[in-house]
């Protein structure tokens, strides 16, 4: 069921910047937030004691969804004691996740100057799940905890999401 569930979570982070397109001019370069893959890689540049250190075990790492290359994406995900993981690299901008319908409650995150913003999604009525979305120089990197699956809840995410990413933002590129 957890692994479901966290499968779920992956997905549905998958569409929150909907199915954008780039555009293609002149010399058949592409545009757009769809225009190539990130650079950054969490399960590669994200150190194993770092990850350690938020409480979850670097040991289930898990890259992409069930080993599949999502197109524009660089997906890693950790379990922990209560709730998981997930870090998402993409060129999809924040207005891009600000624009898609299925987000909410957007709260900006102070972040040494970086734009950021935690929010949920619409469909999260038991609010077990929170994303930190912060600006890269790729377009954005998403911070996920979702305790999906997993009961009680012992920590609202969105703390959990947003001490998560102050302490990973030094590996963001910025």
């Amino acid at each position: 069921m957890r692994v479901t569930a966290v499968i779920g979570l992956i997905g549905a982070g998958l569409l929150l910047a909907g199915c954008g397109s780039g555009a293609v001019s002149g010399d058949a370069e592409a545009e757009g937030t769809v225009a190539g893959e990130p650079v950054f890689s969490p399960c590669d540049d994200i150190p194993d004691d770092e990850i350690a250190k938020l409480g979850f075990d670097p040991m289930t790492e898990d890259r992409d969804i069930m080993g599949v290359k999502q197109p524009g994406w660089n997906i890693c995900g950790w379990m922990g004691a209560g709730p998981a993981l997930s870090v998402f690299a993409t060129t999809y901008t924040l207005d891009d996740v600000r624009k898609n319908e299925k987000n909410a409650e957007f709260i900006p995150v102070e972040l040494n100057g970086r734009t950021a913003f935690s929010y949920r999604e619409k469909s999260d009525e038991q609010r077990r799940s929170c994303d930190v979305a912060i600006s890269t120089r790729e377009g954005a990197a998403l911070i996920s905890v979702s305790y999906l699956g997993i009961d009680p809840v012992t920590e609202d995410p969105c703390s959990i999401s947003v001490r998560a990413t102050r302490a990973l933002a030094a590996y963001l590129p910025a």
